[in-house]
């Protein structure tokens, strides 16, 4: 069986081999049948998001072959879960010297979240989905249905940058621009 209750076996010079979930053991019989059908078992894939993880089910732990976290670095940890989106989310940023994270989803809503706590701090219902979402210095820019929405983090100012023609799915800032790529 690998790590997720499926049975596995592998052929060595010496006999069968199968693993056994219940003893999380390999077990060795010398004399395996000659009739029996053997499928190679594949090294681990640690590059590989364990399913049953990202559905908050799988029971391996620490001892899953598998990817527990969105990114393998050292220093990496998951602070809390993020949820109250709907669908989809497009964007996320966290601007620069703050500890607020924000987020823009095809849902058609905006939340500000708490960046130490995970907890949703604001939400804002955008009237269309968001496309793309990214901060520069004060301004977080969310796209939007043939508009760009603008808000100020510090002054709460809220404007609408209309321009672009379809849905926005990509923005850059480079100078005083912004550049919003769009369907």
């Amino acid at each position: 069986m690998d790590v997720h209750g499926r049975e596995r076996k592998l052929a060595g010079n010496n006999g069968e081999f199968s693993y056994s979930k219940a003893n999380d053991i390999f077990l060795r019989n010398p004399n395996p049948p000659h009739n029996s059908s053997l499928s190679t078992l594949k090294s681990p894939d640690h590059n590989k998001l364990c399913k049953y993880w990202m559905s908050g089910h799988c029971h391996r732990g620490d001892k899953c072959w598998y990817l527990h976290s969105w990114s393998r670095g050292d220093g990496f940890t998951m602070l809390a879960k993020l949820e109250g989106h709907k669908k989809t989310i497009r964007g996320i940023a966290l601007p620069s010297g703050h500890d607020k994270l924000y987020s823009g989803s095809s849902d058609g809503t905006a939340r500000i979240w708490d960046g130490h706590t995970g907890k949703c701090l604001h939400f804002t219902n955008l009237g269309d989905e968001a496309g793309s979402l990214i901060t520069e210095g004060a301004w977080v820019f969310i796209g939007m249905k043939n508009a760009v929405k603008a808000l100020n983090i510090h002054s709460d100012l809220e404007l609408n940058l209309k321009g672009p023609v379809g849905q926005v799915y990509a923005m850059i800032v480079a100078g005083d621009m912004l550049f919003a790529g769009h369907r």
